[in-house]
Parts: C-alpha cells; structure tokens; sequence
C-alpha cells in the first residue's frame, strides 16, 4: 500500500487535533492544565534536543537549555493565566485562547498564500529558504484583518475591545503577526544551526510540537499584553 502524500498526512494530523485541542481549552480544569504541562515538557525536551545537537560545549548547552527554560515559561504562564481565570474572566479567557490560535492560523494560512502565488525575493534564504516577502506580508495582513473581526464583531463580555478603534485593532493583528513569524524564524534558524529538518517526529506531516507552535510561542505574550489592557479598562469602566 502506497503511503499517503504528506500534505493529506498534515491535513488528517489537523484534523484530529484541532478540535482535540480547543475541546481540551474550552473544558479547562486538569484537562487544560495537562494539556499546558505537557506542552510545554514536550518543547523543552525538543528545545534541549536542539541545543544538544548545536555544540558539544558543556556550557553552551546549559545556556541554551536556560535560555530555553526562560523562552518557554513565559508563555505558557500567560496561557495558564488566560486559561484559569488569572484576569477574572472566567470562560472568556479560554476564549480568548483560542481566538490566539486563529489568529495564527490566519497569519500561516495567508503567508503561504501570499508566497506561494506571488513569490518574490527571499526573505532569510540562509534560514528558511522559503519564505518570501510576500509570504511575510501575508503573516501580517492575515491577523490584522481576523483581529477585527474577533474582537469587535464577535466581542468577549469580560473585554472592552470597543477601547481600541479600528486602526489599532488592526496595528493589533498585524504586530502579532509579526511576532509570530520572529518565533518562526528563531526556531527555523536553530534547526539549520543543529542539522535537522524538524524538531521531532511528534506530529505525523508536522514534525515535533515546537515546529507546530513556534510562531504561537512569541505571539502569547503580546496578546495576553492586550487582553490585560483591555480587561483593566474594562474593569475603570
């Protein structure tokens, strides 16, 4: 039996986990908190895995791993905090994680559009050989075009995103996106400096956990950033 293309590969691997995933959000409880701690154990391990391949210097690997400890922490305390009512959201916060996550779907899916059909000059030929500026542009626009949409049609109760105007909500989007494909870049640059195509094998048609969450990890956050600002205005009001 011929094996499947790897495009049909990602598309089931999605597929499953998508609504795995915002199930898992949406429920909370030990439920999320597995899900987080076992996330984030999961990139570490891929990010030590990384640094170990990069030097064989004892303690270039023990600033890597740290840098790696801090790199990861950060994020996935915001996340803790939106996901277990740490700004008194409640249900809200879970929310507002999974609008998080299409924003970067956005961003992705808009890159690789952008790229693939117009192309132009590479953007980090040395790093990721296939990113283009287009694609670049399309990381951008994508979330700041959703933003908007998310936050001012289908507004969280417990955030007065109406604080923000337009503009900003699209300055918004457009930042996270940015930020996004900066975590992208970083985790690709380490990649090409440790020899390998992926950071695992985790995700059939994916690679590891942090190839799937890389530009969400820089992205968390600046978003958590604006939540916490408009949930202080919120609650001035």
């Amino acid at each position: 039996m011929a094996a499947l293309p790897s495009y049909i590969v990602r598309i089931l691997s999605s597929l499953v986990l998508i609504p795995l995933v915002a199930g898992v959000i949406l429920w909370g409880g030990w439920a999320l908190v597995m899900l987080l701690a076992t996330c984030f154990l999961l990139s570490l391990y891929e990010w030590n895995g990384l640094a170990f391949k990069i030097t064989h210097k004892i303690w270039a690997r023990g600033l890597l791993v740290l840098a790696g400890i801090l790199y990861l922490v950060v994020p996935f305390r915001d996340l803790a905090m939106l996901g277990f009512n740490g700004l008194k959201l409640g249900e809200d916060g879970r929310i507002a994680i999974l609008y998080l996550f299409v924003l970067i779907w956005s961003s992705d899916t808009l890159a690789y559009v952008m790229g693939k059909n117009i192309g132009g000059p590479k953007m980090t030929p040395h790093i990721s050989p296939n990113k283009t500026w287009s694609g670049y542009a399309g990381a951008l626009l994508g979330p700041a075009l959703v933003m908007p949409l998310l936050f001012r049609v289908f507004p969280l109760e417990g955030l007065n995103s109406q604080a923000l105007g337009l503009p900003l909500l699209c300055l918004m989007g457009a930042v996270i996106g940015m930020v996004g494909q900066s975590g992208d870049l970083l985790i690709s640059f380490l990649k090409r400096r440790a020899g390998v195509k992926d950071t695992g094998a985790l995700i059939p048609g994916h690679g590891g956990l942090l190839d799937r969450i890389d530009a969400l990890l820089l992205a968390v956050p600046v978003f958590y950033a604006y939540v916490l600002m408009m949930s202080e205005v919120m609650g001035e009001a």
